[in-house]
Order: structure tokens, then C-alpha cells, then sequence
């Protein structure tokens, strides 16, 4: 970790030395309710124009829920029309996949006066209409104490006084006859909490966060009520088995798979409307995401997992919660969201959260924290000060993951890197509401990876919003900047340098190949050849380059400096002249390799090989080294095309038509004698033995990634298949 302390610890201490802008203000600290016009150095993302307020407007306190006063959002309709059909097809355990801020409680509590009450037991589509209050019921089944505050404040706005809406909660005990009841999942898995609500007298049962529903206390309390839902063999069920029930149950959640063993089939038989973040942002229903991607050297390789796949939160804090990633933090905020009115930290652990509020305040930040330590009382006291624009910055670790609804907020740093799609979408999603009377415009994400490490599997925002590389700016807070490209099949066409420049990133979505690495060893340097040197240098693996100088068996080499006074040194390579060959002796067929120059970096060794061959060589005859030379474009030549075959191991025989290369088949004819001639300078300066010890690997990778496809499929039997994106 030393190596971030030279970048985030003296940026900040500039930033904080030299002030050029306005002063940090001072502790307490109160914000204007206006995000700033200034807008952070990434790219952006243009959306159509979010919808009107007047489109949004909830039904007046004491409204009917059948008004035409609450405009339903065509994709919120296409969701309540996708249950009612599902449950008339006999359906009665379904999920609604939609994202944070598309208005699920509001979906759901415009479902509710329109789901009929279906026959409880046996089979059939028979229904018994909605007459008495007790064949209207419904349960909400939520999985926080804020959730249920939510959701009642939702069911009395929306439902109107014509419906009645307890709380069954810890100390709010429900009568179990209301026409909404509103629980928290910990509350009915006590026996004598939910025996007061009769299964047969319920026409629906919603979960709000359904994600959880295949936890075993939510699939003892959903068996309650439908006997279809499958208990495991380790769970009591409350009642009995078979007891007849089949209320229907639709889960509605942000995020319907889990990344354990657990089985949300065990709990819903299908989800019956999906929608992506990627669709909602586009249609102008989210606020439009901008974000800057930091780089740290965070190495992740060796942190633990816990049973969900994810980072082990003990193990990665280890990584995240030090100084100088803090100071990075606090230094990124400065000189990327300062003007930013609500931002929103999400950490690894409490200790973390600490430290990061700490950090910020040393600052002269007004910061503040909540955590699963705070009193409930503070902790939304806290939140909707944060909320209402009196302090900048609210830190949290897990707490506002779910259920939070602050529409405020403009900027999101993620603090905690992670492997689990879940808990972006969760993080990710709380700043993406939409707030107009705030003078919100877009939301800023931050996101803080590891730019070392090639963790697999870990899940980054990008992707996640549907973003293309020009909408991110790419922070790159590591002391070396590593650049990585695939190859493409074997013949494509090189662009020079000069062609390249003048395209843009799209157009480099496919990957491109040099014929001058055969073996595939250079792709980490392949720009640097592509922008430096002309000339045909062949990687030859372990940092060593060669290039074959025309006619005289000659070569020179850039290799890694064996007495370390330089990164690099280059050397001058010529054949044993046969005078000195000595008879019936071993002789190597080379002379002794003679230093000729030193580079502090490949740049500055390939200019000076590439100097020191025109000289020896000759304007004129240099010109032939390049990989861009018109002999390189011929057929390869039959005395080489032999030679390419013998060292290959494959058929010698004149006539071969197919010959395998990089472990692709193809024409003889269609060789050139320039990927002929680099594929033998790799195979005989040692690309060959480094190449194997790379193939080996690299299967032993595939071997492993085999085992982990296997595991993720049987992983998508045990979860249901999402329908199409709408």
C-alpha cells in the first residue's frame, strides 16, 4: 500500500496547503438546496428528459386508490398487468425484478384493490370477489423497521382512508384483521405473532426486498400462507405441511438472485416482469449517471470469501480502511465532488466508517455516520438532516443499502469494492432518484477498484449502468499505468500508428493482433511498439524483445539489465564466425552478446536498438526492418515454411495445405514471410518455453474456470430465469 501514500497523501496535502477555492466550511455546516453547475471532469451520458413532476404525483391524502390522479408509468403498468395475467394462468408464487427508484412500492399498492380473491385451496381459477373486509386482506412483508415505516406511509397515501393498514412490529402489535397489514419478517417468524393472521382470510402476500425470500426464516413464514413453497428438510414448518393453503405471494426486488446456495425457486415459480437500471436511465425515469473509475493498489487477490462469494468484510477492511486509501478518498471528494450537495460513502465495516467520517472532518468536512450501532431515533434523525441538505457527506457501512429512499443525493462513493452484483445494484441505486426540486441533474458515481489485482468476478459500475468507456473517466491512482489488449486472429490487418490516432475508442472494440508477437507475449507492451518503433521487434517473453537484422543472422536484444544500474539494457548479437569454430568441440553458434545502450524504460531502448541498427545497417537497408516492409507481405518462402514446420513439431511434407499456428489452423498459402520470419526469431531467441510455461497456466485457468461455469449453472437452476428487459 505504500505506493498510493506518494500520490493521495501529497495531493492532498496540496489541496489542503493551497487553497484555491472557496474555504471548506466550517463545522456546523448547512447547504444550500441546489446541486452546483459546475460539472466533474468525466464524460456524460445524454438521456432524454426526465419525466414532469405532474406525472409522478402520489393520490392526495383521503383519495380513493381507484383516482386517475396517480399516473402510472407505462413500465409500472406493463408490471401490474404482467401479475394479474400471471395469476389468472394459475400462478401464485411470482417476482417483479425492477430497479431502485422505478417505484415499487408504488407498484405494488396500486396492485393490491386489483388483485381478486382467488380460491385459497384446491385448484382452478374460481375466484370469490371482494366483499367483506376479511376477503381483502393483504400482508406486506418487509425486512427493516424503516422499510415498514415506508411502506405504511405508502399504503395510507395511496390506498386512502377506505382502507385499514396496521403495523405488526416489535412493539406495534396488528389485530390480524386489518385490510393491510405491514410486518417485518423477524417479528412473524414468532409463532405466537403470526397465528393471529388466518392464511384462508388473505387474498395477497407481497415481500418487498424478495431477494431475502430464500433465507429459511422467510420460507417458514411464506409456507404459512402457500404450501407450494418449499421448506428444507432442517425447517419446522409452523403449522403443518400440507395444510392447504396456496395465497398468492409476488416478491418485488431490485436484485432477484442471490449469489449462495440458497434457491430462490424454493420461494417464487416465476418472475414475471424484468426491467435493467441500463433501460430506466435511457428512458429518462433515473437520474443520469456520470462517474469517475479510481485506480488504487489495492491487491484483492488474497482477500478471504465468505459463503456468498463476496469479499469477506474482516479481510477486505484490511485492504480499504488505511490511511492512505482514506486520504485518497478524502482527496478525490476535493478535487472531483466538493460542489456536490448530498454525497452518500458507503464503507466495509463500522471501524471503517469511523475512520472515513474522522478523515473528513480533520478536513474541516462536515461528515457524519449511521451504522446498525446507532439508536434508531438518531439514526433517522441523522438521515433526514442529511437529506434535508444541512451536512455534505453521510458514511455507511450496509445500513442504507436497502430502503432508503433519499432522492437528494447527487454523489455515491464506493469505498468497498465487491464481487456481489446484488449490493452494487443496492449502492449504485440510492443516488440514482430522481430530484428535480433540488436542482439535481445527474448523479456522480465514485468508484474505487483495484487497478493491480486480476480479481475475478469483481463487479464494477460501468457495466452495471450500461456506460461505454468515453462516459468514464478513469482515475489511475497506482505509481505504473498498465495497458492491456487482446488478440485478434492470426493475419489481421496492423494499423500504423498514425491511422490509429485518428479513430476513436469505439471503433477499438475489436481486438487487434500484431503478427510480430507469434507467441503472444508482448500484449502488455504492445502500444508502446505500435507508437514507438516502426520496426518489426518480436517479444520473446520475461520482458525480452528481439529484432533480426536482414542478412547476417545479427540481432539485437532488449532485455531487462542483469546489473540493474538501468531497467533496460540492449545488446548487439552476432554468429560465431567459423573460424573460430573449433572441430569435434561444442561450440554455441554465437558470439558473446555486447552491450550498446541502456534505456530507462522500453521506449527509450526500442529508439536507441532502432538508432543503433540504422547505423551499423544503413538508411536505406534499415528501411527492410520494418514491420510495414513489402517483403514481409510476400508468400512465405518454401526453405522457411519447412523450417516453420520442423521447429512446430507438424507434417514437413510440401503439400500440407492447413498448418496450426498459436494453436489455430490455417492455409499454408496463406502465410506471409513476415509471420513466418517473426514466429522463428520468438521460437529460437525463447518464446517457445516461455509460451508453454504461459499455455500451462493458462489451462489450469481454464480448468478452473470450467469448475466455477459448472458451479454458476447449477447456481442459475437453483434461481429463476429473468424475462427480457422492458
Amino acid at each position: 500500500m505504500a505506493s498510493l501514500r506518494p500520490v493521495g497523501y501529497v495531493l492532498l496535502r496540496r489541496l489542503l496547503a493551497h487553497q484555491v477555492r472557496p474555504p471548506i466550511h466550517p463545522l456546523p455546516l448547512r447547504r444550500a438546496n441546489s446541486t452546483s453547475s459546475a460539472s466533474p471532469r468525466i464524460g456524460v451520458q445524454l438521456y432524454p428528459e426526465p419525466p414532469s413532476a405532474e406525472e409522478e404525483q402520489p393520490l392526495p391524502d383521503g383519495a380513493d386508490s381507484s383516482s386517475s390522479s396517480l399516473v402510472l408509468r407505462p413500465y409500472q403498468e406493463h408490471a401490474i398487468s404482467s401479475c394479474l395475467s400471471a395469476l389468472e394462468r394459475g400462478l401464485r408464487r411470482i417476482g417483479v425484478s425492477s430497479p431502485t427508484g422505478s417505484g415499487k412500492t408504488t407498484m405494488f399498492m396500486s396492485l393490491i384493490p386489483q388483485v381478486p380473491f382467488y380460491r385459497s385451496k384446491g385448484k382452478g381459477k374460481a375466484r370469490v370477489e371482494d366483499g367483506e373486509g376479511k376477503r381483502k386482506q393483504t400482508l406486506i412483508v418487509v425486512s427493516s423497521v424503516e422499510l415498514a415505516e415506508q411502506a405504511e406511509a405508502a399504503a395510507k397515501r395511496l390506498l386512502g382512508p377506505g382502507w385499514t393498514v396496521e403495523v405488526e412490529q416489535a412493539r406495534r402489535s396488528a389485530t390480524g384483521l386489518a385490510d393491510v397489514t405491514v410486518a417485518t419478517y423477524q417479528t412473524l417468524n414468532k409463532t405466537e405473532r403470526l397465528s393471529k393472521f388466518n392464511p384462508a382470510n388473505f387474498k395477497l402476500v407481497i415481500v418487498d426486498e424478495a431477494h431475502h425470500a430464500a433465507a429459511h426464516s422467510y420460507l417458514k413464514l411464506l409456507h404459512y400462507f402457500n404450501q407450494d413453497v418449499t421448506l428444507p428438510s432442517t425447517v419446522e414448518p409452523h403449522t403443518s405441511l400440507t395444510h392447504g393453503n396456496k395465497t398468492p405471494i409476488i416478491g418485488f426486488s431490485a436484485t432477484f438472485s442471490r449469489n449462495d446456495q440458497m434457491a430462490l425457486s424454493a420461494a417464487f415459480e416465476e418472475i414475471v416482469f424484468h426491467r435493467e437500471i441500463s433501460a430506466m436511465l435511457k428512458d429518462g425515469w433515473l437520474a443520469p449517471a456520470k462517474m469517475t473509475t479510481v485506480k488504487a493498489n489495492l491487491q484483492l487477490d488474497d482477500v478471504e470469501l465468505n459463503q456468498q462469494g463476496d469479499f469477506k468484510s474482516s479481510s477486505l477492511a484490511r485492504k480499504v480502511d488505511t490511511p492512505e486509501i482514506n486520504d485518497l478518498l478524502l482527496a478525490t471528494y476535493l478535487t472531483r465532488a466538493r460542489e456536490r450537495r448530498s454525497t452518500l460513502i458507503f464503507c466495509v465495516d463500522l471501524t471503517h466508517v469511523d475512520n472515513v467520517t474522522q478523515r473528513f472532518r480533520d478536513a474541516g468536512i462536515d461528515a457524519r455516520s449511521v451504522s446498525s450501532n446507532s439508536r434508531a431515533d438518531i439514526r433517522k434523525a441523522t438521515v433526514a438532516g442529511f437529506g434535508a441538505g444541512e451536512f455534505p457527506i453521510l458514511v455507511n457501512c450496509e445500513v442504507l443499502t436497502e430502503g432508503t429512499d433519499i432522492p437528494e443525493i447527487d454523489c455515491v462513493i464506493l469505498a468497498r469494492p465487491t464481487k456481489s452484483k446484488n449490493l452494487l445494484v443496492q449502492m449504485v441505486g440510492r443516488g440514482l432518484r430522481l430530484s428535480p426540486e433540488t436542482g439535481k441533474s445527474d448523479c456522480y458515481i465514485i468508484d474505487v477498484i483495484d487497478g493491480v489485482s486480476k480479481t475475478n468476478g469483481l463487479v464494477v459500475t460501468p457495466n452495471l449502468l450500461g456506460l461505454s468507456p468515453e462516459d468514464v473517466d478513469v482515475e489511475d491512482k497506482r505509481e505504473k499505468r498498465h495497458t492491456k489488449t487482446e488478440d485478434a486472429p492470426l493475419g489481421f490487418k496492423v494499423e500504423r500508428p498514425q491511422e490509429r490516432s485518428k479513430r476513436g475508442v469505439k471503433d477499438f472494440k475489436i481486438s487487434y493482433v500484431d503478427i510480430n508477437d507469434p507467441f503472444k507475449l508482448g500484449s502488455d507492451t504492445r502500444e508502446v511498439l505500435q507508437k514507438v518503433t516502426q520496426n518489426a521487434w518480436v517479444p520473446c517473453g520475461k520482458n525480452r524483445y528481439v529484432l533480426e537484422l536482414l542478412g547476417a543472422s545479427t540481432l539485437l536484444a532488449v532485455t531487462p539489465d542483469p546489473d540493474q544500474r538501468f531497467p533496460f539494457c540492449i545488446t548487439y548479437k552476432q554468429p560465431m564466425p567459423v573460424e573460430l569454430i573449433v572441430p569435434g568441440k561444442k561450440n554455441s553458434p554465437w558470439l558473446p552478446p555486447r552491450k550498446i545502450g541502456f534505456g530507462i524504460d522500453l521506449e527509450q531502448a526500442f529508439q536507441v536498438g532502432d538508432k543503433y541498427a540504422e547505423k551499423i545497417m544503413g538508411r536505406e537497408r534499415s528501411l527492410g526492418l520494418s514491420r510495414y516492409a513489402a517483403w514481409r507481405q510476400k508468400p512465405v518462402s518454401a526453405k522457411a515454411l519447412k523450417m516453420f514446420l520442423s521447429l512446430s513439431k507438424q507434417d514437413e511434407s510440401s503439400n500440407a495445405e492447413m498448418v496450426q499456428i498459436n494453436g489455430r489452423e490455417v492455409s499454408a498459402s496463406s502465410l506471409t514471410a513476415g509471420q513466418v520470419s517473426s514466429w522463428l526469431c520468438a521460437a529460437k531467441n525463447g518464446a517457445k518455453s516461455a509460451r508453454g510455461a504461459i499455455d500451462k497456466a493458462e489451462d489450469k485457468k481454464k480448468t478452473k474456470a470450467s469448475a466455477k461455469a459448472e458451479k454458476e449453472r447449477l447456481h442459475r437452476e437453483r434461481n429463476l430465469a429473468l424475462p427480457p428487459s422492458l
